[in-house]
């Protein structure tokens, strides 16, 4: 595993340096959430590893090709490339693929895995630090658009949070985000 995480790791930020998406300090975010939430709920610690750090690997390449909602589709098999040359048992390759295909949620998550992997993702928009990171790099898009843009993105990921550890976690901050956004509206 150790091998294949080295892979996506590069991978992940590779695709920032080409696209500059997904932001770096949002790869790390969610990974290192991702890590100590696993820790937390006695999850696989590397298998929620494996999944933050390939479920938006394409998503620069998705936006620039017009492509967003077809993200999670192109991470995914850009993913089972990876996982097609590695020693993973096929168990740990179907988990990683679920962390993948279900970090926007799911009715049923197919494991504790990808269910912490959707969570971390949450915080890339709905902690303080990860909706910083967004809006110092976005901040040359004009400013409705980008007030516009993090407000679905905080509403959005809010909505996901499906953890009670994540929402504990995030409730007094998500509320602080809420109000700068309203603020930044009027």
């Amino acid at each position: 595993m150790k091998n294949f995480l080295i892979q996506a790791r590069k991978l992940a930020y590779d695709e920032f340096e080409k696209t500059g998406m997904p932001l770096k300090q949002h790869i790390d975010l969610a990974c290192e959430t991702g890590k100590r939430l696993a820790k937390e709920l006695k999850a696989d610690v590397e298998i929620v590893e494996a999944g933050t750090l390939l479920m938006d690997c394409l998503i620069g390449q998705a936006i620039q090709g017009g492509k967003l909602e077809k993200h999670v589709e192109m991470s995914l098999s850009k993913a089972n490339e990876l996982l097609g040359k590695s020693e993973l048992s096929d168990e740990q390759k179907e988990n990683i693929r679920h962390c993948i295909a279900e970090h926007h949620g799911a009715d049923k998550f197919y494991s504790l895995e990808s269910e912490i992997c959707c969570n971390a993702d949450c915080y890339r928009f709905t902690s303080v630090k990860g909706f910083s990171y967004a809006m110092r790099y976005l901040r040359e898009m004009p400013f409705a658009d980008l007030v516009a843009l993090l407000s679905k993105k905080v509403n959005e990921k809010w909505s996901l949070l499906s953890l009670d550890i994540c929402k504990g976690e995030l409730t007094d901050q998500h509320e602080v985000l809420e109000k700068v956004l309203s603020e930044l509206k009027s």
